[in-house]
C-alpha cells in the first residue's frame, strides 16, 4: 500500500524531488544573451482584454470621454470624463430659472448631457407653468430639479443615467402634486360660475322691475339683446367649467400636463376672455355673417323669437372655444381683384 492509498504492481509512486538536480528549465538570468530583467510591479501588457487564469476576462478599458454619447442619446458618459459644466445655481428671477455654468476651458457637451439639459429645463418650465400660484410647491421643485442638474451634468463624476432616474422621480412627484392644483382650480371655476350666476339673477330682477316681464318672454327689439348680456356670461362659465371637468376628471399622467394651461392663463383671466370671445360671436351670429346650428337649432334666432339661445351661445364658446375661435377667426375682409 503506498501513501496515495493505491497497492498493486502497476502503481507507480512519485519519487522526491532531489534538491541538487537542476531545474528542468531554468529561466534566463538577467545578464544572459536575450533576457530582458522585468521589476516586479511592471504592469502588464496593455491589452483589450486581460485573461485571468480560469478564462475569465477582464472589461475593457472604459472609452475616451470625447467618444462617448456622441451619437446615441442612451449612451451615457463614463464615470469620469471632462467637465461639461462646473456650476449649476438657482437663479431666484420671478419665476425662477436654472443656470448652467460651463468652464471657459469646457469642451462641447456630447449629445446624452446636452438632451438632459433640454429635459430638465423642459421641466422646469412645466412647473413654473403648473406652480406659479404655489409658491412652496415651485421652490421645491426647483430645488429637487437642481439637484437632478448637480448629479447629472455637474462635474466630472456627474452621470446622465442617475440624472434620468432622479428627473423621472420629479416628474412623478410633480403629476401627484397636481391634484392639489386641481382643487384650487375647481374651486375658482365654481366661484366664477356662482359670481355668474348671481349677476344674471340680479340683472333678471332689474329687468322685471323695470319693464314688468321676465326677460326669457323678450321676442324682439333690444330687449334681446339685454337677455343675451345677462345670459351669456352664465353659459360662458357653465362651459368653462364642464370643459375643465372632462379635461382634469381622471388620473393625469405628466405627458398630458402640459396641455392644462398652456397660456398661463389665470382663471380670472380665461373666464374673461372667452366671455368677450362669446359675445363677439353672439354679435357676428346676429349681423348673420354666419350660421351656425347645434343639432337642428339655429344659433342665429337668439335675436329672433328664442333668446334663450344667448345661453347656449355662451356655453359653446366656453367648452368648444378651439371650435368658435376657428369661426371667429373667418370673419376677415377678403380684397378682390377689380378688374375680375
Amino acid at each position: 500500500m503506498t501513501a496515495d492509498g493505491i497497492s498493486g504492481a502497476g502503481a507507480v509512486t512519485d519519487p522526491k524531488p532531489d534538491a541538487t538536480a537542476p531545474a528542468a528549465n531554468p529561466p534566463p538570468k538577467p545578464d544572459s544573451p536575450g533576457a530582458v530583467a522585468q521589476p516586479a510591479d511592471a504592469p502588464a501588457p496593455a491589452n483589450d482584454a486581460v485573461k485571468k487564469p480560469d478564462g475569465a476576462k477582464v472589461a475593457p478599458a472604459p472609452a475616451k470621454p470625447d467618444d462617448a454619447g456622441d451619437g446615441d442619446p442612451s449612451v451615457d458618459v463614463p464615470a469620469s470624463h471632462p467637465v461639461y459644466y462646473e456650476k449649476v445655481d438657482i437663479v431666484d428671477d420671478d419665476p425662477p430659472r436654472l443656470d448652467f455654468i460651463k468652464p471657459l476651458t469646457a469642451q462641447p457637451p456630447p449629445l446624452a448631457v446636452r438632451a438632459l439639459r433640454r429635459q430638465i429645463e423642459d421641466v422646469c418650465r412645466l412647473v413654473r407653468i403648473l406652480f406659479q400660484d404655489d409658491k412652496t410647491r415651485l421652490d421645491k421643485f426647483f430645488r429637487q430639479l437642481h439637484l437632478t442638474a448637480d448629479s447629472g451634468l455637474r462635474g466630472q463624476t456627474s452621470s446622465v443615467e442617475i440624472g434620468l432616474d432622479n428627473l423621472q422621480d420629479v416628474k412623478d412627484s410633480i403629476a401627484d402634486a397636481y391634484t392639489v392644483v386641481r382643487g384650487k382650480l375647481w374651486w375658482s371655476n365654481v366661484t366664477l360660475l356662482a359670481l355668474s350666476v348671481l349677476y344674471c339673477g340680479i340683472g333678471t330682477a332689474v329687468f322685471r322691475y323695470n319693464l314688468g316681464q321676465w326677460p326669457w318672454l323678450a321676442t324682439a327689439g333690444w330687449q334681446t339683446l339685454v337677455v343675451a348680456a345677462l345670459l351669456i356670461p352664465v353659459g360662458t362659465m357653465a362651459g368653462l367649467f364642464i370643459e375643465f371637468i372632462f379635461r382634469v376628471n381622471d388620473d393625469i399622467p405628466y405627458e398630458q400636463l402640459r396641455a392644462i394651461n398652456p397660456g398661463r392663463w389665470k382663471p380670472f383671466q380665461r373666464a374673461l376672455n372667452t366671455t368677450i370671445v362669446a359675445l363677439i360671436f353672439a354679435a357676428i351670429l346676429a349681423a348673420d355673417i354666419i350660421k351656425v346650428g347645434v343639432s337642428n337649432v339655429l344659433l342665429n334666432e337668439f335675436v329672433s323669437g328664442k333668446p334663450f339661445l344667448s345661453l347656449v351661445i355662451g356655453f359653446v364658446t366656453g367648452f368648444a372655444f378651439p371650435y368658435v375661435r376657428d369661426l371667429v377667426q373667418q370673419v376677415r375682409p377678403v380684397s378682390r381683384d377689380a378688374a375680375r
